[in-house]
């Protein structure tokens, strides 16, 4: 539990961050919505996220894995969908979002020592 909890954490610092670095092209309406929105993402990063591997396999071997940032950008926008307070104005801008996501829940993972190599 104190795992999922920190995930869920570094996720939410990691959204808010990106918003700070996109500016109005991702929102969040208030800390709450941050909050739903990372736990949404980890619902889908669960459950949608393995299928839509599966399916781009081909892509991902010939992209060197770089698609798997499209599989991600698809993922925020269904959680734009679903989570009230949260926006991100295109597919292209999610894409760029999850990019900065993973840098920076990378980041945060090694400079809090969550995740030893």
């Amino acid at each position: 539990m104190k795992k999922l909890i920190g995930a869920w954490i570094v996720a939410g610092v990691s959204l808010w961050l990106t918003s700070m670095v996109l500016g109005a092209r991702m929102e969040f309406a208030g800390f709450w919505s941050i909050v739903w929105t990372a736990a949404v993402i980890g619902l889908l990063n669960f459950i949608l996220a393995p299928i839509l591997n599966i399916m781009t396999c081909p892509i991902y071997l010939l992209t060197l894995g770089l698609s798997r940032f499209l599989v991600s950008g698809l993922v925020l926008v269904v959680a734009r969908e679903w989570v009230g307070g949260f926006y991100v104005a295109s597919y292209w801008w999610a894409v760029l979002a999850a990019v900065i996501i993973s840098l920076l829940t990378s980041a945060i993972d090694s400079m809090t020592g969550r995740k030893q190599p």
